[in-house]
């Protein structure tokens, strides 16, 4: 490898490896409330490790991008203010060889960033919600906490006081009971959890016994002095709530092939699956983009020092984010999400390379 390469490359990597660290340290604690929270359902250790340890990929995908931008925008500022850039110039190496070890290590990066967002970040989602419901199907008393990691759909609970993974007092649960169309009522005085039984003290339920007929409701009313369960038996319950074969969850090669079936039933639609895709693409070509940014704007010829390049570099990269963040919020438009998803990154290329001709031509 020339001497050139491993200079550029060294220092590239030195930045970058220091700020993706920092930026999943920083970002990890925007996690640090679903890591809290699943603490405290009462998981082993070895469960809220792993939990948190699959919640990195989804840091990652947004540290790389940024790491790439501040490692590559340091590097030519270094080397301009140091006067490495005019001395090399000057030794007859082109500017386009100059960047390409920069570019290219961007490129690497930019296929891991992809790997990572489009199979190893749906993998880590699934997982994560496969520990919260094992762990809640374990421990029903959770699903009564507020904002429960589980996510029931179609279910209500109140209570008046709850010790966390132990006992809840007063409860109310309402579930829709989808086989009837109609809700199930359960009230409780006291739930307690000892080991993996279930107790219950003067718990009352309505259920609908099936179909009305002449326009009445046949319901089946059930008061318990007590009562006690296997806290298992709620798992069937869960298992049938969990699991859709929502965009999130699947693999950019699983949504590829569900295009494909798509496309031979003729079902050729704009849908969720294309918008996801949309966002995994922009989200891993990121990386290769803002390396760009940072070389255009982080380069300067002039004698004295400007912050114009990094005030053109921060300005793009906030256009990016404010593009994305616009696309994501837009979740009932389809067409429109995807173009603020895909249309930055040749806008913001036309831009480095408009910015990196002016600096071979000498002009500042």
């Amino acid at each position: 490898m020339p001497i050139l390469w491993r200079y550029l490359l060294r220092n590239y990597f030195q930045v970058f490896f220091l700020c993706a660290s920092a930026f999943i340290a920083v970002l990890l604690v925007t996690r640090f409330q679903d890591i809290a929270r699943f603490a405290a359902l009462g998981s082993p250790l070895l469960s809220v490790l792993l939990f948190t340890f699959y919640q990195i990929p989804y840091i990652l995908v947004y540290a790389i991008p940024i790491s790439c931008l501040v490692s590559a925008l340091l590097l030519f500022q270094k080397m301009s203010h140091s006067f490495e850039l005019t001395a090399i110039r000057t030794s007859g190496v082109s500017l386009r060889a100059l960047i390409f070890p920069v570019l290219f290590a961007g490129g690497l990066l930019t296929l891991f960033n992809l790997t990572v967002v489009a199979e190893i970040t749906p993998r880590c989602r699934a997982l994560s919600k496969e520990l919260v419901y094992s762990i809640s199907a374990s421990n029903p008393l959770t699903l009564f906490q507020k904002d429960s990691l589980a996510g029931l759909k179609g279910a209500y609970a109140d209570i008046k006081s709850f010790q966390m993974g132990k006992s809840a007092e007063n409860v109310i649960f309402v579930v829709n009971d989808s086989a009837h169309e109609r809700l199930a009522l359960m009230t409780a005085k006291k739930l307690t959890l000892d080991k993996d039984q279930l107790y219950g003290s003067q718990v009352s339920f309505v259920t609908s016994a099936g179909a009305p007929q002449g326009g009445f409701d046949h319901l089946v009313i059930e008061n318990q002095t007590s009562m006690s369960t296997e806290a298992a038996s709620l798992s069937p319950f869960l298992e049938k709530k969990r699991w859709s074969l929502s965009a999130d969850y699947l693999t950019l090669r699983e949504l590829l092939a569900k295009e494909v079936i798509k496309r031979h039933l003729s079902l050729l639609t704009l849908d969720h699956g294309h918008l996801e895709i949309a966002k995994r693409l922009t989200i891993g070509f990121a990386a290769f983009t803002f390396t760009l940014i940072g070389i255009a704007f982080g380069m300067e010829i002039g004698r004295r020092r400007s912050k114009k390049g990094l005030i053109y570099a921060v300005s793009l990269a906030t256009v990016f984010m404010i593009c994305f963040l616009g696309a994501k919020s837009m979740r009932h438009a389809l067409l429109a999400p995807c173009l603020l998803y895909l249309l930055p990154h040749p806008l913001i290329i036309a831009c480095c390379l408009f910015s990196l001709k002016r600096t071979g031509d000498g002009v500042e």
